[in-house]
């Protein structure tokens, strides 16, 4: 009672400190997630030149993109592609703009009048576009559906988009058409030919060289564009999965022998089969009979070799514990060829064109039948009348060739077993009623029916719970030690990720992991980092081994493509400086290689000497006949060569021919807008903040 007054007399005190608690947690939540005005919910998707792409729209797009995707794509994927939208119709309206581009009202209504010709919401009773239906359909949208209205003003802006798009693009195609000019260089660049002398100094043939850290650092700095790089995360992980034990796999075999040796009914003993699958086993009862010659398996040839009602079992197959027994054995023909007409009725939600009830249904395929039975040659007509399986009918009714039970059992049974080749017949399904012709049928093979029963073993919620201590403990022993030591005191495979894309959705080995690519980018997220996830079938425990930052390489992430590229020129410069003199067979033999001769070398396809160098040959067709050159460095090695022949083409009357030809090359690159070499420079030259792995 004491405790209770002392605190009925610090009531007011308790609820302040309370409040302040609460209040802290709220404040701490708050700057965690940028403060008041900075949390994640206001950061736009992301920023093209300035121009920022809001979230209400962007998302609308990123739905309609799910929905349109029949729910094949995920919402990442969705939002890649919405992205891409965007990206594409910014940087192309910021290039109207710059240019000055404007297109009016009857541009953009004979564009429109061109895609909704024939749409008799906006025609005429003859068929042509009436613009004044047009207007008042949109006024009345105004009035009726405000978001049906905002949708058909998207429509009004991407139509005048599109004309905007065709006015540019029609203007680069203008001004890239190849002169009478460029036409006479490319014939002579493909026909103009040369024959030389050279001599190779492979780069091996020099010392070996240093190449310093400076030297790649130097290298970059010259050429920056080439060593942009994105964010970038590997990492490396372990997974524990969700597997039975061995006291699960115990526990399922004793359930499955029970239902072997029960007192009173079991699978040998019991009258009604299918019942007792249905009761037992995870595996549903198959009515169909099964052709000897397809079934295969470990235990294929002891189950066929059973009698009547005798139990082969327990087995272990396909994670389960099975067990099947013999009911029937007979011969039954594995293919059919028929042709039906399905007369289906209102109830039957088969065609909805169709109102008969079920008793006019049977009535039409009682007399469409008797009419065969009388005048089989009409099937195909009738067919083409009365059935409802449109796709059939369209070929008569013909099915083709069938195999045993890929037909629901009614039909199956019948045409394998009741029917006789050449009979008519009526059957009934949920379709509604089948008249089944049945041209042809193979002969008996041996077939048995089987059921089986069967448990899979999956594993316990004790197996679950012990799996979920273990991912946690080594968690926490990873993050205090080394992570791939403690992965090998469990006996763990190490699996290493590299190269990680903010915007990656999969783990080369884990599958669809947004979660841990998030975790990875997160800001917060340091090199060193264990993390354990819920991967859905077990546990994950990564580890963050890198992180590459945005923007220029360093000599180190460089060092793989710019060294052999110095080391060549190292090299170069050391043989150019060892060869003397002007006569190729003492050069060749100086550095204890032979001289060689190119025969017919073209500019247009540089390649000689058992490689390509244009670099070369653009040299050679630099120089006069009987001239040698200084040491070049080309692709493949040091070069000296000396110009035998040169021989140039013939002139043409008329260069247009070449000229159309490289005018339709260029015309090929920019034949489609969404991915022409045009907008693919004016996306490289925008600078572009994509906060997308923010918010997907």
């Amino acid at each position: 009672m004491a405790i209770l007054n002392k605190i009925r007399e610090r009531t007011v005190f308790l609820i302040v400190i309370i409040a302040l608690a609460l209040f802290a947690f709220v404040l701490a939540d708050l700057f965690n997630n940028g403060g008041f005005s900075g949390n994640k919910a206001s950061t736009p998707v992301g920023v093209i030149d300035g121009e920022e792409i809001g979230r209400e729209e962007f998302s609308s797009n990123v739905e309609a993109i799910v929905s349109n995707g029949g729910g094949r794509l995920s919402s990442l994927q969705a939002a890649k592609q919405a992205w891409d939208n965007f990206m594409l119709r910014t940087v192309l309206n910021q290039e109207f703009d710059k240019l000055g581009l404007q297109v009016g009202p009857d541009q953009i209504s004979n564009a429109m009048e061109e895609q909704l010709a024939g749409d008799p919401r906006f025609s005429t009773e003859d068929g042509y576009f009436d613009e004044a239906k047009m207007k008042q359909f949109i006024a009345e949208l105004k009035m009726v559906s405000p978001e049906q209205y905002y949708q058909w003003i998207n429509y009004e802006n991407n139509v005048e988009s599109g004309v905007k798009t065709d006015i540019y693009f029609n203007l680069i195609r203008g001004g890239i058409k190849a002169s009478l000019l460029e036409g006479e260089q490319i014939y002579h660049q493909e026909n103009d030919n040369l024959t030389f002398e050279f001599v190779k100094v492979p780069f091996d043939k020099a010392d070996e060289v240093e190449i310093s850290k400076s030297d790649i650092q130097s290298y970059i700095n010259k050429h920056k564009e080439r060593f942009q790089q994105e964010e970038k995360r590997d990492i490396e992980f372990i997974s524990f999965n969700e597997e039975p034990s061995d006291e699960d796999n115990a526990e399922v075999l004793v359930e499955i022998e029970k239902l072997m040796s029960a007192e009173g009914e079991n699978f040998k003993n019991t009258e009604n089969v299918e019942e007792f699958v249905a009761l037992n086993s995870e595996i549903p009862f198959n009515d169909f009979y099964t052709f000897e010659y397809n079934f295969t398996g470990e235990f294929a040839e002891d189950i066929l070799s059973l009698d009547i009602n005798e139990v082969y079992g327990p087995y272990f197959e396909n994670g389960h514990h099975k067990l099947t027994k013999l009911l029937e054995r007979t011969k039954v023909a594995d293919s059919v060829n028929s042709s039906h007409i399905l007369v289906t009725y209102e109830e039957a939600r088969v065609d909805a064109s169709v109102t008969r009830s079920k008793e006019d249904a049977k009535r039409l395929a009682d007399s469409i039948t008797n009419v065969l039975r009388r005048n089989g040659s009409k099937f195909s007509e009738l067919a083409e009348a009365f059935s409802s399986d449109r796709q059939s009918a369209q070929d008569g009714g013909d099915l083709g060739w069938i195999t045993y039970g890929s037909l629901v059992t009614e039909f199956n049974d019948y045409v394998f077993e009741k029917a006789r080749v050449g009979s008519f017949g009526v059957v009934e399904t949920d379709f509604g009623f089948h008249v089944i012709s049945l041209k042809e049928r193979t002969s008996p093979k041996d077939a048995v029916k089987l059921a089986t029963i069967g448990k899979r073993v999956q594993p316990s919620e004790k197996t679950l719970n012990e799996l979920f201590r273990t991912a946690s403990k080594f968690e926490l022993a990873a993050k205090q030690n080394d992570f791939r030591e403690e992965a090998e005191a469990i006996d763990k495979k190490v699996s290493p990720v590299s190269g990680m894309n903010k915007l990656d959705e999969t783990i080369p080995g884990a599958g669809r992991q947004r979660a841990i690519v998030q975790w990875a980018f997160e800001a917060d997220t340091k090199v060193g980092d264990v993390k354990s996830f819920d991967i859905g079938s077990g546990y994950l425990v990564a580890r963050v081994t890198k992180k590459t930052r945005e923007g220029l390489k360093s000599p180190e992430e460089a060092s793989g493509a710019v060294t052999p590229i110095l080391k060549k020129q190292k090299q170069a410069e050391q043989i150019k400086t060892q060869m003397k003199g002007e006569d190729l067979d003492a050069i060749a033999s100086s550095f204890g290689v032979n001289k060689q001769k190119a025969t017919s070398i073209n500019m247009s396809n540089p390649i000689f000497g058992g490689g390509r160098d244009a670099k070369v040959v653009g040299a050679a067709f630099a120089m006069e006949v009987g001239q040698v050159s200084k040491p070049i460095q080309g692709a493949n090695g040091v070069y000296v060569i000396k110009v035998l022949e040169k021989k140039q083409a013939e002139p043409l009357q008329s260069y247009r021919g070449v000229a159309k030809e490289e005018t339709d090359k260029r015309l090929r690159t920019i034949a489609n807008p969404n991915t022409s070499i045009v907008v693919k420079a004016l996306k490289d030259k925008a600078e572009v903040e994509n906060n997308l792995h923010l918010i997907y």
